[in-house]
Protein backbone atom coordinates (compact mmCIF):
# COMPACT_ATOMS: atom_id res chain seq x y z
CA UNK A 1 0.00 0.00 0.00
CA UNK A 2 1.73 3.46 -1.09
CA UNK A 3 2.22 6.07 1.68
CA UNK A 4 0.84 9.39 0.72
CA UNK A 5 2.50 11.56 -1.57
CA UNK A 6 2.99 15.19 -0.26
CA UNK A 7 4.78 18.27 -1.42
CA UNK A 8 7.88 19.05 0.22
CA UNK A 9 7.28 22.61 1.33
CA UNK A 10 5.39 25.18 1.62
CA UNK A 11 5.87 28.92 1.37
CA UNK A 12 3.90 31.26 2.77
CA UNK A 13 3.45 35.10 1.37
CA UNK A 14 1.51 38.16 1.50
CA UNK A 15 -0.72 38.80 -1.47
CA UNK A 16 0.83 42.02 -2.00
CA UNK A 17 3.28 39.94 -3.39
CA UNK A 18 1.69 38.47 -6.03
CA UNK A 19 3.44 35.90 -8.33
CA UNK A 20 6.21 37.58 -8.93
CA UNK A 21 7.53 36.41 -5.24
CA UNK A 22 7.42 32.40 -6.28
CA UNK A 23 10.42 30.51 -5.08
CA UNK A 24 11.88 29.53 -8.15
CA UNK A 25 13.60 26.17 -9.47
CA UNK A 26 12.08 22.29 -8.97
CA UNK A 27 11.99 20.83 -5.65
CA UNK A 28 15.07 18.83 -4.87
CA UNK A 29 13.15 16.35 -2.57
CA UNK A 30 9.58 15.14 -2.16
CA UNK A 31 8.65 14.08 0.80
CA UNK A 32 6.46 11.00 1.42
CA UNK A 33 4.59 11.99 4.74
CA UNK A 34 0.92 12.71 5.26
CA UNK A 35 -0.81 15.26 6.74
CA UNK A 36 -4.65 13.97 8.40
CA UNK A 37 -6.98 15.97 10.35
CA UNK A 38 -9.66 13.87 11.82
CA UNK A 39 -10.56 11.06 9.03
CA UNK A 40 -9.84 13.23 6.38
CA UNK A 41 -6.28 13.09 4.57
CA UNK A 42 -4.54 15.95 2.37
CA UNK A 43 -3.01 13.88 -0.24
CA UNK A 44 -0.37 15.95 -1.73
CA UNK A 45 -0.77 18.91 0.40
CA UNK A 46 1.19 19.56 3.66
CA UNK A 47 0.12 22.54 5.84
CA UNK A 48 3.39 23.64 7.69
CA UNK A 49 2.54 27.49 8.87
CA UNK A 50 -1.22 27.99 8.19
CA UNK A 51 -2.65 24.75 10.07
CA UNK A 52 -5.45 27.15 11.82
CA UNK A 53 -7.09 27.98 7.79
CA UNK A 54 -9.91 25.83 6.64
CA UNK A 55 -10.34 24.77 3.03
CA UNK A 56 -13.67 26.89 3.24
CA UNK A 57 -11.54 30.13 2.75
CA UNK A 58 -9.16 28.76 0.07
CA UNK A 59 -9.06 28.05 -3.91
CA UNK A 60 -6.44 26.24 -5.52
CA UNK A 61 -5.34 26.99 -8.96
CA UNK A 62 -2.33 25.84 -11.12
CA UNK A 63 0.20 28.40 -11.80
CA UNK A 64 3.91 28.48 -13.46
CA UNK A 65 7.44 28.70 -12.19
CA UNK A 66 9.74 31.32 -14.70
CA UNK A 67 12.82 32.97 -14.40
CA UNK A 68 15.86 34.00 -16.52
CA UNK A 69 17.58 30.91 -15.86
CA UNK A 70 14.31 28.75 -17.53
CA UNK A 71 11.41 28.76 -19.69
CA UNK A 72 8.30 28.69 -17.82
CA UNK A 73 6.81 25.05 -16.29
CA UNK A 74 4.63 24.32 -14.19
CA UNK A 75 5.89 20.10 -14.03
CA UNK A 76 7.83 18.29 -12.97
CA UNK A 77 9.02 14.43 -12.36
CA UNK A 78 10.61 13.02 -9.21
CA UNK A 79 10.83 9.04 -8.62
CA UNK A 80 8.69 8.36 -11.59
CA UNK A 81 6.31 10.58 -10.27
CA UNK A 82 4.84 13.76 -12.39
CA UNK A 83 4.20 16.80 -9.98
CA UNK A 84 2.08 20.00 -11.12
CA UNK A 85 2.58 23.57 -9.56
CA UNK A 86 -0.25 25.20 -7.60
CA UNK A 87 -1.16 28.21 -6.05
CA UNK A 88 -3.05 27.97 -2.68
CA UNK A 89 -5.19 31.76 -1.96
CA UNK A 90 -6.79 31.36 1.78
CA UNK A 91 -8.61 34.76 2.64
CA UNK A 92 -7.81 35.89 6.33
CA UNK A 93 -9.51 34.52 9.75
CA UNK A 94 -9.08 38.54 10.46
CA UNK A 95 -10.97 41.63 8.16
CA UNK A 96 -8.25 43.50 7.25
CA UNK A 97 -5.41 40.84 6.85
CA UNK A 98 -3.47 40.20 3.82
CA UNK A 99 -4.40 36.85 1.83
CA UNK A 100 -2.29 33.79 2.66
CA UNK A 101 -0.46 32.46 -0.89
CA UNK A 102 1.35 29.14 -0.28
CA UNK A 103 3.21 26.97 -3.09
CA UNK A 104 2.49 23.60 -3.93
CA UNK A 105 4.58 20.55 -6.20
CA UNK A 106 0.90 18.33 -6.39
CA UNK A 107 1.49 14.90 -7.73
CA UNK A 108 -0.90 13.76 -10.69
CA UNK A 109 -2.15 10.72 -9.84
CA UNK A 110 -5.63 8.62 -10.75
CA UNK A 111 -8.35 8.38 -8.69
CA UNK A 112 -8.13 4.66 -7.58
CA UNK A 113 -4.51 5.63 -6.66
CA UNK A 114 -6.05 8.69 -4.32
CA UNK A 115 -8.15 5.87 -2.95
CA UNK A 116 -5.06 3.96 -1.89
CA UNK A 117 -4.33 6.80 -0.21
CA UNK A 118 -7.05 6.76 1.76
CA UNK A 119 -6.79 3.04 2.60
CA UNK A 120 -3.51 3.37 3.94
CA UNK A 121 -4.58 5.60 6.23
CA UNK A 122 -7.64 3.95 7.20
CA UNK A 123 -5.83 0.95 8.43
CA UNK A 124 -5.05 2.57 11.41
CA UNK A 125 -8.29 3.35 12.03
CA UNK A 126 -9.40 0.24 11.86
CA UNK A 127 -10.94 -1.16 15.71
CA UNK A 128 -9.45 -4.17 16.79
CA UNK A 129 -12.20 -6.53 17.53
CA UNK A 130 -13.19 -6.45 22.30
CA UNK A 131 -14.30 -9.65 22.49
CA UNK A 132 -16.77 -11.05 25.02
CA UNK A 133 -17.16 -14.92 25.88
CA UNK A 134 -19.62 -17.09 27.83
CA UNK A 135 -18.41 -18.51 29.90
CA UNK A 136 -15.46 -16.62 30.14
CA UNK A 137 -11.44 -17.57 28.11
CA UNK A 138 -10.14 -18.36 31.46
CA UNK A 139 -13.13 -20.60 32.70
CA UNK A 140 -13.76 -22.48 29.42
CA UNK A 141 -15.69 -25.91 30.66
CA UNK A 142 -15.66 -29.09 28.54
CA UNK A 143 -18.77 -30.13 26.44
CA UNK A 144 -20.50 -27.22 27.20
CA UNK A 145 -20.61 -24.33 24.45
CA UNK A 146 -18.65 -21.49 24.17
CA UNK A 147 -20.76 -17.87 22.55
CA UNK A 148 -17.97 -15.69 20.66
CA UNK A 149 -19.29 -12.27 19.99
CA UNK A 150 -17.83 -8.46 19.71
CA UNK A 151 -19.12 -5.31 20.70
CA UNK A 152 -20.85 -2.81 18.27
CA UNK A 153 -17.97 -0.71 18.71
CA UNK A 154 -15.79 -3.24 16.96
CA UNK A 155 -18.19 -4.28 14.36
CA UNK A 156 -19.09 -0.62 12.40
CA UNK A 157 -18.38 0.83 9.11
CA UNK A 158 -15.31 3.00 9.05
CA UNK A 159 -14.54 5.78 6.29
CA UNK A 160 -11.85 7.87 5.08
CA UNK A 161 -11.47 10.28 2.70
CA UNK A 162 -8.62 11.93 0.47
CA UNK A 163 -8.66 14.86 -1.45
CA UNK A 164 -6.63 16.75 -4.27
CA UNK A 165 -6.62 19.79 -6.35
CA UNK A 166 -6.57 19.04 -10.03
CA UNK A 167 -7.05 21.34 -12.86
CA UNK A 168 -11.06 20.56 -12.69
CA UNK A 169 -11.38 21.29 -8.88
CA UNK A 170 -11.05 19.55 -5.96
CA UNK A 171 -11.42 15.77 -6.21
CA UNK A 172 -12.36 13.80 -2.99
CA UNK A 173 -12.10 9.81 -2.40
CA UNK A 174 -13.67 8.20 0.31
CA UNK A 175 -12.46 4.21 1.39
CA UNK A 176 -15.03 2.92 3.13
CA UNK A 177 -14.47 -0.39 5.30
CA UNK A 178 -17.24 -3.06 6.22
CA UNK A 179 -16.98 -5.51 8.45
CA UNK A 180 -18.19 -8.87 6.72
CA UNK A 181 -17.02 -11.79 8.59
CA UNK A 182 -15.82 -12.44 12.34
CA UNK A 183 -12.71 -15.08 11.94
CA UNK A 184 -12.67 -17.30 15.26
CA UNK A 185 -9.94 -19.64 16.10
CA UNK A 186 -10.49 -20.88 19.82
CA UNK A 187 -6.94 -22.04 19.84
CA UNK A 188 -7.54 -25.79 20.57
CA UNK A 189 -4.89 -28.16 20.02
CA UNK A 190 -6.63 -31.16 20.70
CA UNK A 191 -8.81 -30.14 17.00
CA UNK A 192 -8.28 -29.92 13.36
CA UNK A 193 -6.99 -26.44 12.28
CA UNK A 194 -7.17 -25.69 16.01
CA UNK A 195 -11.03 -25.37 15.59
CA UNK A 196 -11.12 -22.86 13.88
CA UNK A 197 -14.69 -21.75 12.54
CA UNK A 198 -16.29 -18.21 10.73
CA UNK A 199 -19.74 -16.56 11.92
CA UNK A 200 -21.37 -14.22 9.50
CA UNK A 201 -21.69 -11.57 11.84
CA UNK A 202 -20.72 -9.99 14.78
CA UNK A 203 -22.38 -12.92 17.34
CA UNK A 204 -25.12 -12.53 19.67
CA UNK A 205 -24.44 -11.70 23.52
CA UNK A 206 -25.11 -14.51 26.11
CA UNK A 207 -27.89 -13.10 28.33
CA UNK A 208 -28.62 -15.02 31.69
CA UNK A 209 -31.89 -15.37 30.49
CA UNK A 210 -30.47 -17.10 28.08
CA UNK A 211 -29.27 -20.24 30.17
CA UNK A 212 -26.74 -23.55 29.35
CA UNK A 213 -29.49 -24.55 26.32
CA UNK A 214 -29.95 -21.44 23.93
CA UNK A 215 -27.52 -21.52 20.59
CA UNK A 216 -25.74 -18.96 18.76
CA UNK A 217 -24.50 -18.35 15.53
CA UNK A 218 -21.35 -18.23 16.79
CA UNK A 219 -20.12 -20.41 19.50
CA UNK A 220 -17.43 -23.43 19.78
CA UNK A 221 -17.50 -26.52 22.19
CA UNK A 222 -13.89 -27.41 23.21
CA UNK A 223 -14.05 -31.36 23.18
CA UNK A 224 -10.85 -32.14 25.36
CA UNK A 225 -9.39 -30.02 28.49
CA UNK A 226 -6.01 -27.95 28.15
CA UNK A 227 -4.87 -29.92 30.97
CA UNK A 228 -4.00 -26.32 33.21
CA UNK A 229 -2.17 -25.04 29.97
CA UNK A 230 -3.14 -22.06 28.06
CA UNK A 231 -4.24 -22.32 24.75
CA UNK A 232 -3.97 -18.55 22.45
CA UNK A 233 -6.89 -18.63 20.95
CA UNK A 234 -7.85 -15.50 18.93
CA UNK A 235 -10.86 -13.08 17.01
CA UNK A 236 -10.30 -11.34 13.47
CA UNK A 237 -12.46 -9.00 11.50
CA UNK A 238 -12.67 -9.13 7.89
CA UNK A 239 -13.08 -6.12 6.22
CA UNK A 240 -14.15 -5.18 2.47
CA UNK A 241 -13.21 -2.20 1.30
CA UNK A 242 -14.54 -0.37 -1.40
CA UNK A 243 -14.00 3.19 -2.48
CA UNK A 244 -15.96 5.98 -4.21
CA UNK A 245 -14.97 9.55 -5.81
CA UNK A 246 -16.97 12.80 -6.01
CA UNK A 247 -16.82 12.66 -10.16
CA UNK A 248 -18.63 9.07 -9.99
CA UNK A 249 -15.59 6.44 -10.52
CA UNK A 250 -15.73 3.28 -7.73
CA UNK A 251 -14.01 0.14 -6.99
CA UNK A 252 -12.96 -2.29 -4.80
CA UNK A 253 -9.34 -2.86 -2.70
CA UNK A 254 -8.16 -6.10 -0.95
CA UNK A 255 -10.14 -6.79 1.77
CA UNK A 256 -7.89 -6.21 5.50
CA UNK A 257 -8.33 -7.94 8.61
CA UNK A 258 -7.75 -6.71 12.44
CA UNK A 259 -7.29 -9.21 15.14
CA UNK A 260 -7.31 -9.70 18.67
CA UNK A 261 -5.69 -12.65 20.86
CA UNK A 262 -7.07 -14.28 23.62
CA UNK A 263 -5.71 -16.76 25.66
CA UNK A 264 -8.12 -20.04 26.80
CA UNK A 265 -7.78 -22.10 29.84
CA UNK A 266 -10.37 -25.08 29.28
CA UNK A 267 -11.09 -26.98 32.25
CA UNK A 268 -13.12 -30.21 33.24
CA UNK A 269 -15.75 -30.96 35.64
CA UNK A 270 -15.05 -34.00 37.37
CA UNK A 271 -17.83 -36.57 38.60
CA UNK A 272 -18.20 -37.35 41.77
CA UNK A 273 -19.19 -41.03 41.95
CA UNK A 274 -20.28 -42.58 45.44
CA UNK A 275 -21.43 -45.64 47.37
Amino acid sequence: MRTPLLLSACIFISALGVLSRIAHGAPTDIDVTGDVVGNTIFAGVTFNSDSTTTESRCTWNTTVISDKKHEPYSFTVRNGITYRWYVRTCAPTVAGQPYALSFHWIPVIAESTLAEQAAAHSWNTLPVPFVNTAPPTQRALVKLPMWWWVTSSSWRTVSTTAWIPTPRGIVTVTVTAKPNTLLVNPGDTEAANNGKFTCSGPGRAWRESDGDDAKSNCMYTYEHSSSRKTWNASVAIRWSVSWKSNLGKKGTLPSVTTTRRIPVVVGEIQALVTE
